[in-house]
């Protein structure tokens, strides 16, 4: 039987965590709203909501990728940088909530949505219980 703990692999979750946060941002970052909008979709809506959203999906796939960063960097001293590695996951525990209020105000134009909300909102907790308040 294996002996690693939950410990021991916190550190290997947390680098795929951040793998995964740095791919999907710089997917956002290089493709920006063609990523979600066919040219047809583009053309039909005013040119400064195009360079609005553009901007925005940008902006937040280069934060994405900053966030994968600080947590790839935490995972290799997490009794040492505890601090900031909480900071991101509750940065993203209430990204979550945000996206969960506007679903509400606005609907749930598109499936991944949901699940977006879901995981920015539990994965974060699970992860902390899971391993990392360990290292406190």
């Amino acid at each position: 039987m294996s002996g690693l703990t939950s410990i021991q692999y916190t550190p290997i979750i947390l680098k795929g965590v951040s793998a995964v946060f740095i791919y999907q941002g710089g997917d956002h970052f290089a493709q920006g709203v063609k990523k979600y909008l066919s040219s047809q979709e583009r053309t039909k809506l005013p040119s400064d909501v195009v360079t609005v959203m553009d901007s925005q999906y940008r902006f937040l796939g280069a934060m994405y990728m900053g966030f994968g960063a600080v947590v790839g960097w935490t995972s290799f001293d997490i009794s040492e940088r505890h601090v900031p590695l909480a900071v991101i996951m509750g940065t993203l525990v209430l990204a979550g909530i945000a996206r969960a209020v506007s679903g509400a105000v606005f609907g749930w134009a598109v499936p991944w949505l949901r699940r977006a909300t879901i995981v920015e909102i539990v994965v974060p907790p699970f992860i902390y219980w899971l391993g990392i308040r360990k290292y406190i």
